[in-house]
Order: C-alpha cells, then structure tokens, then sequence
C-alpha cells in the first residue's frame, strides 16, 4: 500500500492543525503521514491543545507550529484546509493536490470545554478521512 501524505492547515498551526496531525498519525498508522502548517505560524502549539490531545488520549509528541514554507509540499497528496474555503487559496499555484475543506472554529483563547468540543468535530473528521484514505 502507498502512503498517502496529507497536510492539515489553519492560520497559526497552534490549535485545530496540530490536532488533526496528532489524530490522523494515530489513526492512520503506516498508511498515513500526516502534516499540519499555519498560514501565518505562531511559532508555538497551544498548551490547551496539548492537553485536550492528551485527555482524548492522543499523543502530541512532535508536534510543532510551522508555517506552509517548512512543509514539503512537493511530497503532499492531500490538503485539508480547517479554515473552510480561504484556506485552499493559500495552497501554491499549479499544486496538483486533492483538497477538501472543512469550516471548523478556532478554539484560541478559549475554555476547556470549547477546545474539547472542537477536538472531538476534527476527531470525527478525521476518523472519517482515514477511513475513506485506507479503503481506497
């Protein structure tokens, strides 16, 4: 099987991003490597990310904030943009990549309960995602 490689943008790669790499690694084992970049980096992943991706049971070791530039994108097969259609249009023309877009909220600055609630939206998600990856 081939490893499809998919990269999970938002605008500071410190919340919804991170999560969904954090997700789509553990889900998707071998079949998947997943990425995730900002639009404009803060240079930090959130610590409530951290910590709803530990509560959920996900492991966010590796992750950090990085913008479109550090990302290999000559290697990506797949876009997903958690910001709903802006995100694509950042995507470099001539890009020959699938896209699919999702319009998630941005949990920053938030309580506890809002980033769990958006975690579990992007765990479906992606659960979905790399089952549809898997299967085809």
């Amino acid at each position: 099987m081939e490893r499809t490689t998919v990269v999970f943008i938002c605008i500071g790669n410190t919340c919804r991003s991170p999560m969904a790499e954090a997700m789509a690694r553990a889900m998707g084992g071998d079949a998947i490597r997943a990425l995730s970049a900002g639009l404009a980096s803060t240079g930090h992943v959130a610590p409530q990310t951290l910590a709803t991706l530990e509560a959920l049971g996900y492991s966010g070791e590796g992750l950090a904030s990085k913008g479109l530039s550090q990302v290999p994108l000559d290697e990506v097969d797949l876009v997903v943009s958690l910001i709903g259609s802006p995100g694509v249009r950042w995507i470099p023309h001539g890009m020959p990549v699938e896209t699919v877009v999702w319009s998630l909220p941005d949990p920053w600055g938030e309580d506890e309960a809002t980033y769990l609630a958006v975690a579990r939206r992007i765990e479906a998600l992606v659960r979905d995602l790399v089952d549809d990856l898997i299967a085809t």
